[in-house]
């Protein structure tokens, strides 16, 4: 009865990880960045591939597909990753578009969807880890019980 219940719990905290993800893309998606004139076209199309591989995945995680967890962790990695490659680090390249250094600077309305991308991406990603009973690590390292 206690694991049905911490399944549940962790179901819905990875399907809220999944959605927050989506949301998290629809808004920065919302907001310009500092400078459109230099943002490259990679952007909105990588985006929109992965806010739409985000949108399955939540799908897959509020129908209980076994693979949503995987999905989601590879999706939140590649978000977090991509954000910051293509915003955070301060280096101008036809594949980036960065929101400070010499050229420009975005406003923290703009930073503040970049940022929570990222961490709920880690959090997807560290959700979709194996987890492991606690149980089964007290045996391990203290001897069976």
């Amino acid at each position: 009865m206690l694991a049905a219940t911490d399944d549940r719990r962790g179901t819905r905290q990875f399907t809220a990880a999944a959605g927050a993800l989506v949301a998290v893309q629809l808004l920065h998606g919302a907001i310009p960045g500092p400078d459109n004139e230099s943002a490259s076209l990679l952007g909105t199309v990588v985006g929109a591939a992965l806010l739409t591989a985000s949108i399955i995945g939540v799908w897959a995680a509020v129908t209980n597909r076994h693979w949503a967890r995987v999905v989601i962790g590879y999706i939140g990695a590649a978000v977090a990753g991509g954000f910051v490659l293509y915003h955070a680090i301060p280096v101008k390249t036809p594949l980036s578009y960065p929101y400070w250094g010499v050229a420009h600077s975005a406003r923290l309305s703009q930073w503040l969807p970049v940022l929570a991308a990222i961490a709920v991406g880690t959090w997807c990603c560290a959700l979709a880890l194996p987890r492991r009973d606690a149980r089964h690590r007290s045996t391990q390292t203290h001897g069976k019980r």
